[in-house]
């Protein structure tokens, strides 16, 4: 049985609301005149003119000829133009004045039949035409498509045409909330009867810019019906407009005012995951519609294809959403600002908070970011120095003519989305830029965005290092390397970590460093601390097998620094050269029992020459090792504290730098949530219990502090789940 066959069986009889007796006995309107030559309304084809009275009606599409009496008060063939009855050419009524809710053609007044028959003639496009007009014609094509259609081939030949009329009339009319509904229903209604007819040649998914999410689109369920029978993959259009229109899927404010930029997004990560696309198992359940037409004349039609209706797959349901929480979260930061600035769409601020995959449509706002990457790196894989006003050039401040904390944060993250790093970075507890030189380094690792107690302690040792190491002006790449390479591998940092110490150690080197701002924190160490530290500080000035008077001078400076006396300098240095082991503290072994070795004896090395230094290696092994020691109280030590610290409470155990604005407690709190992009209120409840806080003074707190640090929150609460902004984060955790 094929379609056509099953349609005809499921279509419902007329609705009579009134027997056709009882139509006739309580009629009490004039009798229409007698016809001259009985007939049946006629349909008139698309493209085809016809004449009714004075009008010249084009295109077609109506039903002309008599209505039969006893059809009169019945709701039946409200459609159909009857040229016998009375029009009032002279007063034609374009609004509608008495018109019934349920208009019907031969039982309208005269002057609201020239009205409708005006509007016709006019092509019907008026925009101000009263609705009822334009639904008296909307009835005629319903009754085109579920009467003539069911039964007469020359009815279906008229689908397209009928299908491309109601996608013109809802652009119109489109505005009156009853007509759409109606019109969008039957527009769907036409689309499975063309699919059914092999007549739909629509390749693309609907537009979620311009389509009705409820009730599900028809077009959506046929598209990914089709794909799902034929066991093709879903492309990544189809993708997108499957999860935008999707009935259970609820996208956040991005995907509404950030579309093109969600899109892109969307369909980006979803290629990189499934690559042609993902496949669909086909389901039991048709693609189906009931269509109840406004033409009270027309019973309930019920339309149903054999294409599986897959829209509501559970799994492609739930990798769909998580998908589009993934690309809503990424463009958080980006929608905010589009909603406070949106002429600032393409400047440099907007395409600092936009994902990677996104900064290839923003070429002209980083052209000259990446002009200047490009002049200073090259194709070298090493940190390149760079004038900071440079960099600062680049930047449109929030406050003009000041680069500030949150200036320096924003360039922070626009580079490391372009695969760059810089020194000094705020985030990591470096100044903001002003002069002198900076950084750049191609960023092969993943970077940290907070600076860790390990990585804190190393550039506080590597600033004292630095000092020393520069002190004869000539930096030898032994010192650098091997600088570098023990406090990688004593504090144990992240290969990130460990890319960024080398940049700073750069920077270091390339500025004026000094030990100005240091005594306050060392004086913190105790003694036994500050002889590690002293230790490291020789082995690094002897390192290269040559200590310089200047060398000498500089660590003389931070002996005394670290309140140690300057003339032990000469001693260390001596140690530390003369590959003698220090003393024993403990009985060595001198022999022990057994036979006599045989053979030779390896001669001892021969005696450095007169002047020149020898270092004993392991020695130098060992004492740089020490440096793991003193690590967790350097993260201590070496970390700026907040103006008016609160002490935490007793029960508090607080581990992580101080954040400016907050106490101990508050600061932990911060930086403890800022490691996740997402909590449950549950999970913040249990951080807070912990650290003694009450959930919304906490809350408040620290977005109070962030938003004097970056005018954004740091948690947004979207029922009861909790959002960290990443830009704020990086303003206030800096």
């Amino acid at each position: 049985m094929g379609f056509w066959d099953r349609f005809r069986r499921k279509v419902a009889p007329p609705a009579h609301a009134v027997a056709v007796a009882a139509a006739q006995r309580f009629d009490t309107r004039p009798t229409p005149p007698p016809a001259l030559k009985p007939q049946v309304p006629t349909w008139i084809p698309p493209g085809v003119s016809i004449q009714v009275g004075k009008y010249l009606v084009p295109d077609g599409m109506i039903y002309v000829g008599p209505v039969p009496r006893h059809v009169w008060g019945t709701g039946e063939m409200p459609e159909s133009i009857d040229p016998a009855l009375k029009v009032n050419y002279a007063n034609p009524d374009r609004v509608g004045r008495g018109m019934p809710y349920w208009p019907a053609y031969h039982a309208i007044s005269p002057a609201n039949r020239s009205g409708y028959l005006s509007w016709l003639a006019g092509g019907r496009n008026a925009p101000d035409a009263y609705i009822g007009y334009v639904f008296l014609f909307f009835y005629g094509l319903e009754r085109r498509v579920l009467v003539d259609g069911s039964r007469d081939p020359a009815a279906r030949a008229d689908l397209r045409r009928i299908y491309a009329e109601v996608l013109r009339l809802q652009r119109i009319y489109g505005g009156n909330r009853s007509f759409e509904g109606y019109a969008a229903k039957f527009q769907q209604c036409l689309e499975l009867m063309l699919t059914a007819e092999g007549a739909n040649s629509s390749v693309a998914p609907p537009d979620p810019a311009t389509t009705m999410r409820y009730p599900t689109p028809v077009a959506l369920q046929l598209g990914l019906g089709m794909l799902a029978r034929d066991g093709q993959p879903v492309p990544a259009e189809w993708a997108h407009s499957w999860a935008l229109l999707h009935p259970e899927i609820y996208p956040r404010t991005p995907a509404a005012r950030c579309p093109e930029e969600f899109r892109r997004l969307f369909q980006e990560r979803y290629q990189r995951r499934h690559g042609a696309g993902s496949r669909i198992r086909p389901s039991n359940q048709s693609v189906s519609l009931s269509y109840r037409p406004a033409s009270g004349g027309l019973g309930t039609t019920h339309v149903e294809l054999n294409i599986p209706d897959v829209v509501a797959e559970p799994a492609a349901t739930r990798e769909l959403a998580g998908l589009v929480e993934e690309c809503t979260a990424a463009l958080d930061a980006y929608s905010r600002l589009m909603g406070k600035q949106p002429d600032a769409a393409n400047s440099l601020a907007a395409a600092a908070l936009l994902p990677e995959e996104l900064l290839s449509g923003s070429g002209e706002a980083l052209r000259p970011v990446r002009e200047l990457i490009d002049r200073t790196l090259g194709d070298s894989e090493g940190p390149a120095v760079v004038r900071a006003a440079d960099l600062v050039a680049l930047w449109p401040a929030r406050t003009p003519g000041k680069f500030g904390k949150v200036d320096a944060v924003g360039l922070a993250q626009l580079l490391e989305r372009l695969g760059v790093g810089m020194e000094p970075d705020v985030r990591m507890g470096g100044p903001v830029l002003s002069s002198g030189p900076a950084v750049l380094f191609r960023a092969g690792q993943e970077q940290p965005a907070v600076a860790s107690h390990e990585y804190a302690a190393a550039t506080t040792l590597l600033h004292l290092a630095a000092v020393v190491s520069a002190a004869d002006d000539d930096v030898s790449e032994a010192e650098r390397t091997h600088l570098i390479g023990h406090l990688e591998t004593s504090l144990h940092l992240s290969a990130g970590e460990r890319q960024r110490l080398s940049a700073h150690l750069v920077l270091l080197l390339a500025s004026d460093t000094k030990l100005t701002g240091l005594k306050k924190r060392l004086s913190a160490l105790t003694a036994p601390q500050r002889g590690h530290v002293a230790d490291f500080l020789t082995m690094v000035a002897a390192i290269d097998g040559h200590i310089s008077p200047s060398e000498v001078k500089t660590l003389r400076k931070i002996y005394t620094l670290l309140e140690l006396d300057p003339e032990s300098v000469y001693g260390k240095l001596h140690v530390s050269a003369a590959a003698k082991p220090p003393p024993a503290t403990e009985p060595v072994t001198i022999g022990s029992p057994g036979p006599k070795p045989t053979g030779y004896l390896i001669p001892q090395p021969q005696a450095a020459p007169i002047g020149q230094l020898v270092l004993d290696r392991e020695l130098v092994e060992a004492r740089l090792a020490e440096t793991a020691a003193v690590s967790a109280l350097l993260a201590d030590i070496f970390v700026d504290e907040a103006d008016d610290p609160a002490p935490p409470p007793a029960t508090v155990a607080v581990d992580v730098p101080s954040v400016p604005g907050l106490d101990a407690a508050h600061s932990t709190f911060a930086r403890r949530v800022a490691d996740s992009p997402l909590w449950t209120r549950s999970d913040l409840e249990v951080l807070c219990d912990e650290l003694g806080l009450m959930l919304e003074g906490a809350l408040d707190t620290v977005n109070e502090a962030a938003l004097d640090a970056a005018d954004e929150p740091l948690v947004e609460d979207d029922n009861d789940e909790f959002r960290i902004n990443d830009y704020a984060r990086g303003a206030l955790l800096a």
